[in-house]
């Protein structure tokens, strides 16, 4: 933990930071909400997924046995 007295951060770099930190939340308020509306009652996302296999698999139990 000598790291953490060893070296101070300059008060401008905290400032920035603190400043960043405090006006991201804001920026969700800037969007109009007709906006995020829209975007919401769109067409649903799409979605991509894989599975990397390298010896194979039982695909009897992946399978689903019935409905539902």
């Amino acid at each position: 933990m000598s790291f953490l007295t060893s070296k101070a951060l300059p008060r401008r770099t905290v400032l920035r930071g603190l400043g960043a930190t405090i006006a991201l939340p804001f920026l969700d308020a800037m969007l109009p909400a007709a906006s995020i509306r829209a975007r919401a009652a769109g067409a649903p996302a799409h979605r991509f997924q894989t599975f990397y296999v390298p010896n194979g698999m039982a695909m009897e139990y992946w399978t689903p046995k019935g409905t539902g």
